[in-house]
């Protein structure tokens, strides 16, 4: 009796195991350990990733606004908390708020890394080539470089990236009903807490996974459906989670979310009211993004190169609902909805945040685009004729992107360094003008008037022209507010000389100033002014 009894505990303990199986029967424990295969494609990609971007790395470059304000030290408090991005608290604080090179980079690119294995093992590539390629295409792409000159925050758009393809990855291969979008709630509540826009990056990487799914026979309609509504599931849960922790943040520290890109204006009524115009919006963004009018993703300006990808694979993806149609009208249906539905997917963030202005940062997602659907042009399988011949050409075009992509970066990179050396010069020998005329006190405040690169003086090279504008340093913000900062990094962190800025209320009168405007430029005789306790420093009109 008793070995009765224990055999039918066994059969239950192994039937309960059994429904929390992931992808193909394989439990979640055995869909990590799926995850080694993948080690020499992440040691090649840190080792492109830290070639590509050694520039960076090795000369502590920064962008001249957020990035040259807060450098090497910072804690997000406050401000970050009014922005919706209450886990950053915590990132910031594990960190110690400490943000050297190459120790951050490193740090960030091990998370973008790792989170492109998580993509590569939902198409199930193991150690085909096209897996590398995939991983390039996205470290390749002026998202993550502009992140790196976010220095003080980077490993947080790292570890957001990471969070995200995590959440995907645990939806698509842990079937478990009720736990599979529970955990990946968490992840993507997580995500949203760093950096709200990574939340499409698991969206595109979900949709891929999709239509990888409607590929393969074995799969039925009736199972992507249930995947479908799994991730659904998570991210309805996910976006409830999240606004739950924050609301809660927000109650316990007394703080009001920031009007800043129009994160006070975030809620369930006002992404239905903007719905029909966020929609057109998020097909705008993605089309542009890709026809190179907005962000500089090769030197060649005038022709859209990732077109030769996206036109491919539109061509192959479209086959897949044509070919599901006799046999299962619902993968087929699915099919042309999941090609229909990416630019949403890559955008989602922009139905959310309806006032927010689409930024570099912003477009991590539609740069991972390329890398999914080279991935999926690389394992559905084709009839012999003219399809092998189309994902040659999408191919091709993928290297010839990647191959333009690594010269922009480097361009990107170059004119940062020739904008730092131009600044800290101009701003060296304002220095030695300040004490030649005995200007030159703690006990003073100071209003630098204008940006380097509007003195004729400011020399760069075509470089700095062809570059993108987060890359063009010395060219920052001309908000009197941010220039104010952006002088005081300079002279801090790059000169290391404590020059006190007057407030920002003096700082942008001043700046409005008849006589100031009147004023001679840097470095004719009279470009420093005295008044009062404020010395008063010309360098450009504007």
């Amino acid at each position: 009796m008793k070995l009765i009894q224990k055999k039918m505990r066994e059969k239950k303990i192994t039937t309960k195991w059994n429904s929390q199986k992931g992808t193909d029967g394989y439990s979640i424990t055995t869909a990590l350990k799926g995850l080694r295969p993948y080690l020499p494609q992440f040691a090649v990609s840190m080792l492109f990733s830290v070639t590509l971007y050694f520039m960076l790395l090795s000369r502590q470059l920064v962008n001249s606004n957020d990035g040259l304000w807060e450098y090497s030290y910072y804690k997000a408090g406050k401000w970050s908390l009014s922005l919706g991005r209450w886990f950053w608290l915590y990132l910031d604080r594990l960190r110690f708020g400490f943000s050297p090179d190459p120790l951050t980079s490193l740090i960030t690119l091990s998370c973008y890394c790792a989170g492109l294995l998580l993509m590569l093992d939902l198409f199930e590539m193991g150690k085909r080539k096209a897996g590398y390629f995939a991983c390039m295409l996205f470290l390749g792409s002026v998202s993550v470089c502009s992140s790196l000159t976010y220095r003080f925050m980077s490993p947080t758009f790292g570890t957001a990236f990471l969070l995200s393809m995590a959440a995907a990855w645990i939806i698509a291969k842990w079937k478990a009903p009720l736990l599979s979008p529970a955990a990946g709630s968490l992840l993507l509540a997580l995500s949203l807490g760093l950096y709200q826009s990574y939340i499409g990056c698991a969206c595109i990487a979900l949709s891929g996974y999709f239509l990888y799914s409607v590929s393969r026979q074995q799969t039925t309609g009736k199972e992507i459906l249930a995947a479908m509504a799994r991730a659904l599931a998570a991210g309805v849960l996910g976006g409830i989670l999240y606004a739950i922790i924050l609301n809660l943040h927000l109650s316990v520290f007394h703080i009001r979310l920031s009007d800043y890109n129009g994160a006070s204006a975030y809620s369930l009524k006002n992404t239905i009211l903007h719905l029909p115009d966020s929609i057109t919006r998020v097909y705008r963004e993605f089309f542009r993004y890709f026809s190179e009018k907005s962000f500089l993703l090769t030197p060649v300006r005038e022709l859209p190169l990732s077109y030769g990808v996206l036109a491919p694979a539109a061509v192959c993806l479209l086959w897949l609902p044509v070919k599901c149609f006799k046999s299962d009208k619902i993968k087929a249906l699915l099919g042309l909805f999941l090609i229909l539905l990416s630019p949403l997917a890559c955008n989602i963030v922009v139905l959310a945040a309806t006032a927010a202005e689409m930024s570099v940062l912003m477009t991590s997602a539609m740069a991972l685009c390329l890398p999914v659907f080279l991935c999926l042009l690389s394992r559905i399988e084709y009839p012999r004729g003219f399809f092998p011949w189309i994902r040659r050409l999408g191919f091709l075009a993928a290297a010839l992107v990647l191959y333009g992509s690594i010269y922009q970066l480097q361009i990107d990179q170059h004119a940062l360094m020739e904008g730092q050396a131009a600044t800290v010069t101009m701003a060296e020998e304002i220095l030695h003008r300040l004490d030649e005329e005995d200007c030159l006190d703690s006990g003073l405040e100071y209003c630098v008037v204008g940006v380097p690169s509007h003195n004729d003086l400011f020399e760069i090279s075509r470089i700095y022209e062809n570059s993108n504008m987060y890359a063009r340093f010395g060219s920052w913000y001309r908000d009197p507010s941010c220039s104010r900062r952006s002088w005081q990094g300079v002279f801090s962190h790059l000169c290391g000389i404590n020059l006190t800025m007057c407030p920002s209320g003096e700082y942008g009168a001043l700046c409005s100033d008849e006589e100031v405007k009147n004023m001679p430029l840097y470095p004719e005789s009279g470009f420093i002014a005295r008044r009062g306790n404020i010395v008063v420093v010309k360098i450009s009109d504007d």
